[in-house]
């Protein structure tokens, strides 16, 4: 059988990711692009691609096989000696040709063993290609062929990886099988195919429906790789949807035409005033130096730029994902082209999807634009939980900033007056109303706006107009830490998890809830930078005598069980189950096979992703039930 990609997560950013896989002849980092190396014509060298950030090529076994001093160099020595690399290389099977030409000279099984034969570490199968024009007839033939070309390559091969593409035209359906199918069978790296007239027609939106199609319904453990999609100007935004790899041939087929790439489009050469920093020719050419060039030398030059840009756009994409700011990113970026802001507002109709797989919380600040962020995954996650509480509740007193400050709803008499009323108490929040109890909760005070444009048409009440008792009603921190633990946990939750006689301890610092303690236990701490909580093992306790199994947790074998007892990290390899709903970066609950709490932590990735991996850490546990007891520093 062949070998699995170990496949491991680094970061990750809602479906975006960082992470290495072995080959092989070396790991490759994602995101990433392979440049694509015709095996006749070598524009650029070898040392100049690496020197770019190349890691891995791409090159094509078909023109190799059909051209006999190429295919005896590559038998007798290795495709990487042919092609002068000693890292990653992997080799598409002749489709294009196939498609272009009607017919091959070689059956699918030939071309693998051909690229088995000559050492590619990534092998790709003579799927079918199908154009967006197609029938959905025709789409389907080319998805179950596809399949059954996987499906008769032997079983045993172990020093290549196969590549199954995953085909099915415009149609999501087909998309959908195409995945499943794919994952399913032998292939350790899953292709999008059939989407370079797409890219080339800047039918962004859809490939938007392709990619979350193809991505959602295939195997998170395997790379997932857009064939033909290296323009910058889209990377971010495949990115953003889960793809890790690309492979182009991009940057010299826009030199070939005197066309520059740059991360918001391309600009012809003529057009071109000065050049700019990060370019490699900056400094040595000047425009008119490089529009006097021979047309062989400005096609090297120009290539040179447009690697560069490719490569410098995935850097920051990189960054994003490490900073957690990519989705502002890909917001802000598509305004720069009306076609990717069109392919934007399709991303924004699977924002309840998208959402399973964002992180309770962000390490950065959130950006609010306009209406539009009104419909991605966090307002919409905090909508529905503030609808709900809406809903389910008496006449509510309507607080405007006039009122309110974030964090600080003692002040201007706010916290009295709650305190001495029985209505609940919501906030004017961009476009939305919240419930008062979230205001430090991510993103409700985490947060730079430009301002809500569609205020909801409620009044604000004025606190003199609220009915207040003589007597304390309610007490506001305690209905703080029950709102957020029905936020973060599931509604009704939070009263379980902090009875009535909880009590509150604040941060000496900040004036700002700290501890939640139970008879002298600490429960929990309600985290400064997302206002979240982190559990203890005493407040996990309490969460899981509240939530039936599988709720909030995640099996582990009992021989894992032992270590995570004692504190360490439970990795996907030794996960029997696990709760689908779990969101990535919250508390979990890890348990042995006796439903037994062993230990609490934070998720690395979401329910649905824990059960694909079997590389890396699924849970960073910071308390197992072995370890001694929890306590606040002093400082705080």
């Amino acid at each position: 059988m062949l070998p699995e990609i170990n496949f491991e997560i680094t970061g990750k950013d809602g479906l975006a990711r960082t992470a290495k896989f072995k080959t092989p002849h070396g790991v490759i980092e994602t995101p990433t692009i392979l440049p694509v190396i015709n095996p006749n014509i070598q524009t650029l060298s070898i040392d100049e691609m690496v020197s770019l950030g190349a890691q891995a090529f791409i090159t094509n076994s078909y023109i190799i096989r059909r051209n006999e001093k190429l295919r005896e160099r590559a038998e007798k020595h290795g495709v990487h000696a042919l092609i002068g690399f000693e890292g990653p290389i992997m080799t598409d099977s002749g489709t294009f040709q196939s498609h272009v030409y009607s017919d091959v000279e070689y059956t699918n099984l030939e071309i693998v063993e051909f690229q088995r034969k000559i050492g590619s570490d990534i092998s790709t199968i003579l799927d079918i290609f199908s154009e967006p024009d197609f029938s959905h007839e025709k789409a389907e033939y080319a998805v179950n062929e596809t399949y059954s070309r996987m499906s008769e390559i032997p079983q045993g091969v172990e020093d290549t990886i196969l590549a199954g593409p995953i085909q099915g035209s415009v149609y999501n359906d087909l998309r959908k099988k195409s995945a499943e199918l794919m994952s399913s069978s032998q292939a350790g790296y899953l292709p999008i195919g059939g989407v370079v007239p797409l890219l080339e027609n800047y039918r962004y939106d859809t490939l938007v429906d392709i990619i979350i199609n193809s991505k959602l319904n295939a195997s998170f453990s395997k790379p997932v790789h857009l064939f033909g999609g290296g323009h910058p100007m889209f990377l971010s935004m495949a990115v953003l949807l889960g793809v890790d790899v690309f492979d182009s041939a991009s940057y010299v087929k826009y030199a070939r035409d005197d066309r520059m790439l740059f991360s918001d489009g391309s600009r012809d050469l003529s057009r071109i005033s000065t050049l700019p920093r990060w370019s490699p020719l900056y400094g040595k050419f000047s425009v008119k130096e490089i529009r006097e060039l021979n047309a062989e030398d400005r096609k090297k030059a120009l290539s040179l730029h447009n690697l560069a840009a490719i490569f410098n756009e995935l850097h920051e994409i990189r960054e994003r994902i490490f900073q957690q700011t990519l989705w502002q990113y890909v917001e802000t970026k598509a305004r720069s082209h009306p076609y990717l802001f069109k392919a934007y507002k399709r991303i924004l109709e699977y924002s309840d999807i998208l959402e399973k797989y964002e992180d309770l919380s962000k390490k950065s600040t959130f950006f609010y634009f306009d209406r539009y962020t009104d419909q991605t995954p966090y307002v919409r996650r905090l909508r529905r939980f503030s609808d709900h509480v809406k809903n389910n509740s008496r006449e509510p007193v309507i607080l405007g900033d006039e009122h309110w400050h974030p964090g600080r709803p003692h002040e201007k008499g706010i916290k009295s007056a709650y305190e001495n009323s029985d209505r609940p108490f919501f906030l004017k929040w961009q476009n939305m109303l919240i419930p008062l109890e979230l205001d430090e909760t991510y993103p409700v005070e985490q947060i730079i706006s430009a301002g809500g444009d569609n205020i909801p048409a409620e009044e604000t009440t004025t606190l003199q107009d609220v009915a207040v008792s003589e007597t304390k009603l309610r007490d506001f921190d305690i209905d703080r830490v029950r709102t957020i633990a029905d936020y973060q946990f599931g509604f009704g939750v939070g009263r379980k998890l902090f009875p009535d006689c909880t009590e509150v301890t604040r941060s000496r610092n900040t004036g700002r809830i700290r501890g939640i303690f139970l008879d002298g236990k600490l429960l929990a701490t309600l985290r400064a930078h997302d206002g979240f909580f982190t559990l203890t093992i005493e407040g996990a306790r309490k969460l899981k005598d509240a939530c039936e199994a599988p709720l909030h947790r995640v099996s582990v074998t009992d021989d894992s069980a032992e270590f995570n007892g004692k504190g360490f990290n439970v990795f996907f390899k030794f996960i029997t189950s696990n709760d689908e709903s779990i969101i990535a970066g919250n508390e979990v609950l890890v348990v042995n096979s006796r439903d037994e709490l062993v230990a609490v932590g934070k998720s690395v990735v979401s329910g649905k992703e824990i059960k694909y991996f079997r590389s890396g850490v699924a849970v960073k546990v910071h308390k197992g039930i072995m370890q001694g007891e929890e306590k606040i520093s002093d400082s705080d």
